[in-house]
């Protein structure tokens, strides 16, 4: 181990065999936990994903003519890294709440504990309503405060949201192995934002429906006009996807999915 490392290592307090032991482990991503009861976590190299589902997926993007469902080049390896580490830091530079790059070197990146991610909470039984009600409310802020900086995400997944405080209730954002402005313009990948997050989420709101739909409504009351009809272009026409037949054997997936779209088409 070089000495520039071992030195960044010892700014963090971070052993030998702990940066050893998550530096051989299997596991792509590894969470280091060092004497000083500070967390963090280490991202090393992964294969690139899928080329035929890609090319698969960006047919039927244009053949429907929605651009928000192309998909986005996730190259993996070096490549992956380093795009990560550049909208860490375009990111943070604009306030948004991201982990902190603390190593960043060949093969890996060490990064800081932002937080546990909301879908732990979301999916605990224990959770009331009205709790997953405030935690929507603070994802779609959080969101909307990215996107008023003339900013974007990159997979806004809810497990991609973390809670950093409870008062105030802070969200943070996590993985940015890809950047879907590189294949669309910042109204999309904005729109796009809504979309995954919408869609991975409705699942805690269907008995909750009515205040799901209001929390978007108000998540896009003053939002950018370009990335308003741009949403309500792709929404509406996938709205056929809300009228198939035998829903009831549909499944829980297609109700969540459904819940989403037609959330959406109020805009």
């Amino acid at each position: 181990m070089d000495k520039s490392l071992t030195s960044q290592l010892e700014k963090w307090h971070i052993s030998d065999q702990e940066w050893q032991s998550a530096l051989q482990s299997d596991e792509r991503i590894c969470y280091i936990h060092n004497h000083q009861n500070q967390m963090f976590w280490l991202k090393k190299k992964a294969p690139a994903r899928g080329y035929w589902r890609y090319k698969a997926l960006n047919l039927f993007s244009r053949l429907a003519g929605i651009p928000l469902i192309k998909s986005v080049p996730q190259y993996g390896g070096q490549t992956a890294l380093n795009t990560e580490a550049r909208r860490i830091t375009s990111l943070a530079s604009k306030g948004i709440v991201v982990p902190e790059l603390l190593i960043q070197q060949p093969g890996f990146l060490l990064l800081s504990h932002l937080g546990d991610s909301l879908i732990i909470q979301f999916k605990d039984p224990n959770t009331s309503q009205g709790r997953k009600r405030a935690l929507l409310t603070a994802c779609l802020q959080a969101i909307k405060s990215v996107h008023q900086k003339n900013q974007h995400l990159s997979q806004a997944f809810v497990r991609n949201m973390v809670q950093v405080s409870e008062e105030p209730l802070i969200i943070g954002f996590i993985d940015f192995e890809d950047d879907p402005k590189t294949v669309m313009s910042l109204p999309e990948a904005q729109a796009r934002d809504l979309l995954l997050f919408v869609d991975s989420v409705a699942r805690f709101f269907l008995q909750d429906r009515a205040y799901f739909q209001q929390a978007i409504t108000r998540f896009l009351a003053g939002h950018d006009p370009q990335m308003v009809r741009t949403l309500k272009e792709t929404t509406n026409k996938l709205q056929w996807v809300t009228r198939m037949p035998f829903q009831s054997l549909l499944g829980h997936d297609y109700e969540k999915l459904k819940l989403a779209l037609l959330a959406m088409k109020t805009v």
